[in-house]
């Protein structure tokens, strides 16, 4: 009897993305492969993955021959934590800074962030230059005046008590509105066997929250009182009417970037 393949689905390995796929760690009928979002959006276009949790400006930007799933994402409201704007000094109102920048460094691992930043300056009519780079942790404490860094996900997370700005704080002050960072995105023609297995992990998840919240706090080294805040509180992992409006606006504000 030929053994049936495994579905190759990319994951990233950040907290926030943690309650997506922790319960497929050792799902038979899976295999997890690990990545930032850009490196995921690159395999999943290249047809070396069967669904993945990318970006939303790659989905918006490349849909062909992709859906997403219709009820999870990875969003944020008033706040992210960890889609985080890294200044030598954040003692001027955000726009005031943002203005006496010259150069913004980006980090390659995801681009919804950049896209987010990139709709803020597009809004305020200021043009630093963006600069993409490797290195985001080595970068923190090197930054220099006329310089910022914009990182995510953990990277962000080790440095929060570092100067900085949190993104989703400010784009929420100026447009009233939450933003979808990540969607599942999934080929089309694997739609229907992929979609029940991606509702009952998140399902799964949410069935034994306590023991998932340890193994999150244990896995990626942040304290258990923060990982339960950040992950029932600030984060959102279910794509609700108002998460679909937010995830309409920004694709509204992207088709408008020069």
């Amino acid at each position: 009897m030929v053994e049936k393949p495994r579905l190759r689905i990319g994951v990233v390995n950040y907290l926030n993305a943690y309650p997506l796929w922790a319960a497929m760690d050792f799902h038979s009928e899976v295999e997890l492969v690990h990545g930032v979002p850009s490196f995921l959006a690159n395999e999943i276009q290249s047809g070396r993955l069967d669904a993945a949790l990318i970006s939303s400006v790659e989905y918006l930007r490349h849909p062909q021959g992709f859906v997403y799933h219709d009820a999870l994402c990875i969003a944020a409201t008033r706040e992210s934590k960890s889609i985080r704007l890294f200044l030598p000094d954040t003692a001027l109102p955000f726009a005031t800074a943002l203005n006496k920048l010259h150069t913004i460094l980006t980090d390659i691992s995801s681009r919804s962030s950049v896209a987010q930043l990139s709709v803020i300056l597009d809004h305020l009519a200021i043009s630093p230059r963006l600069e993409e780079v490797t290195d985001a942790t080595d970068r923190v404490a090197v930054l220099r005046g006329g310089e910022a860094l914009l990182t995510i996900g953990d990277t962000a997370l080790a440095h929060i008590n570092e100067p900085s700005y949190d993104l989703q704080q400010e784009y929420f002050q100026l447009f009233q509105h939450g933003f979808v960072y990540a969607l599942w995105v999934m080929r089309e023609d694997k739609r229907a066997v992929l979609e029940p297995i991606l509702a009952a992990a998140y399902q799964q998840y949410n069935e034994d929250i306590p023991r998932y919240l340890k193994l999150a706090a244990e896995r990626f080294g942040f304290s258990p009182g923060f990982t339960q805040t950040y992950l029932t509180e600030t984060i959102q992992h279910v794509l609700s009417p108002e998460r679909k409006a937010d995830l309409q606006f920004f694709a509204g504000k992207l088709k408008s970037l020069p």
